[in-house]
Formats: structure tokens, sequence, C-alpha cells
């Protein structure tokens, strides 16, 4: 069995452990709901995906062009992001939904490839797996990742008195600040002075596939964006941020220090190689 040399792994969800972005996934078990509206209810989804992505685009090409900070750049997309989410719950398109049907829907999710193994063998090896995710469903995540994580940190759903969701949303993490804030409140600490560390030993690492994860990135003891999504890569470049791709054969050092460095990887398997240790 391997051991890794951390002491827990805090993730992203959607296109960092599924293969896919799940938000549809979402909408589309809500659709199923819809006896003979399904159509409507469908095309009116469309539009709504189609005037997000519009303003997410201008505000991606509005301020790449302009000398910010990360910091600024990231905040950026707050307002889109809630008003995106208010005209979600106006609109109802997660009204009807059960934590059983929702389940169901998550243990259909495509996920990476590697990704059971490699969350499974790290519990096993001692190390605490947290899912921190902007889904909007706790009950869709734990069916995707059952078995897999310790703890899920997410959104969810507000369900009536028969349990079916009212198409409400009790916000706890939408951007990226609040997913370095969650982090932040989540990480484990380091030693405190005067306390035995162990050498070598990272104490959280953090794993994510967009933008909305570099300030936890950025923050963890060690940070990895997992992909190419392109909007990621181009902020990568934009800002100079500082990278390291991992390349086959390339294994931990415990005598460095990799905070403040993103490391770039395609696959979960690539980080299990990174990371762990045979004994």
């Amino acid at each position: 069995m391997p051991k890794y040399p951390i002491d827990k792994l805090i993730t992203d969800f959607d296109e960092t452990i599924s293969e896919r972005d799940t938000i549809s996934t979402l909408v589309y078990t809500a659709a199923d709901t819809r006896r003979g509206e399904k159509e409507q209810f469908l095309a009116a989804w469309q539009e709504m995906v189609q005037w997000y992505l519009t303003r997410y685009q201008r505000v991606c090409d509005a301020w790449l062009n302009h000398q910010h900070s990360l910091v600024d750049y990231l905040k950026s997309f707050e307002a889109l992001e809630t008003a995106s989410i208010q005209r979600v719950m106006a609109k109802g398109f997660l009204s009807g939904l059960t934590k059983e049907g929702l389940d169901a829907a998550g243990r259909n999710v495509v996920k990476k490839p590697g990704v059971d193994r490699v969350l499974s063998a790290m519990r096993v090896s001692g190390v605490e797996v947290e899912i921190l995710s902007a889904n909007w469903s706790v009950a869709l995540i734990q069916g995707a990742t059952a078995g897999l994580y310790d703890q899920v940190i997410t959104n969810s759903l507000v369900y009536d008195a028969a349990g079916r969701s009212t198409g409400e949303i009790h916000l706890h993490v939408v951007s990226a600040r609040d997913k370095l804030r969650k982090f932040r409140e989540h990480k484990k600490n380091p030693p405190a002075p005067g306390e035995t560390g162990d050498g070598g030993v990272i104490r959280t690492a953090y794993v994510g596939d967009s933008i909305s994860d570099f300030l936890a990135i950025l923050d963890a003891d060690l940070g990895v964006l997992i992909g190419q999504n392109r909007t990621a890569m181009e902020t990568v470049e934009r800002f100079r941020l500082p990278t390291q791709r991992l390349h086959e054969g390339v294994r931990f050092n415990p005598s460095l220090s990799y905070q403040g460095t993103i490391l770039l990887i395609d696959s979960w398997t690539e980080l299990d190689d990174f990371l762990s240790i045979a004994e």
C-alpha cells in the first residue's frame, strides 16, 4: 500500500473529479419531473446558459487586457455568479428534485480516469479527503463520490415537507474568495512554535481545474491544477503565475517548498505517481 506525504487533500468536484461540469445534470434531472413541459423547460435553460456564457466571456475579455491583480480579476466574476444563481432560483430550474433522485444521478456521473483509485488509496493510507465545490447539490456530489471523501463542503438545495426541492439554494461557496475562505477554515495548520512537525510532510494539498480554484491552489502547501481549462491557462499566462509541469518520473521532494507554485497535471494518475511512496 502506498504512503503519501500529505495529511489532507481538499479537492474541487466539477471537472476536477467529474469528467464534465454537472450543473446540466442537475437541470436535466429536474427536467424529467416536468411532464409535458420538458422541451420548453430545456429551451429556457439553454437561453440561461447562453446568457451566462456571453457575460462570462465579456468579463474575461475586459479584464485580461488590463493591468489588475489576480484577486481583482477573480472578484470581477462575483457579480455575474450571484446574478446567474438568482436567475436560476427565480426561474425554478432546480425545483422538484429529490435527494434520492440526485443521489442516483450522481452515481451516473462519469469521473476522471484514476480518481476513484487515487482517492480511495489516499484515504486508506490515512489522508483526509474533503470536497470543496461551488456545485448546488450535496446529494449529487455524495452520490458521485461515495466512499471517496470524509466531508463535502458545498451549497445545498432547499427541500419542502414532501422532500422535493423548492428551487432555492443555501449558498456557502460561490466565488474564488469563498473557496479560499473555506479552504483556510478546513486546511491543516502548520505545527505551532515549539512543536515537532513531521519532516517532509505537506499538511494540506488542493486540487482544482479552473480560475475559481486559483486562490486556494496558491494558498495550499501543495497546489495542483488538473487539465487544460482554456481560461485557466490564459490566466496563468496573463498574470505570470509560477507553475511547474509534472513530467513522468518526477517525484515529490521533501526538501522543497511547493507553496505558491501551481503544479500542472493532466490526470489523477500523474498526481498519484508524483506523491505516492511505495512501502
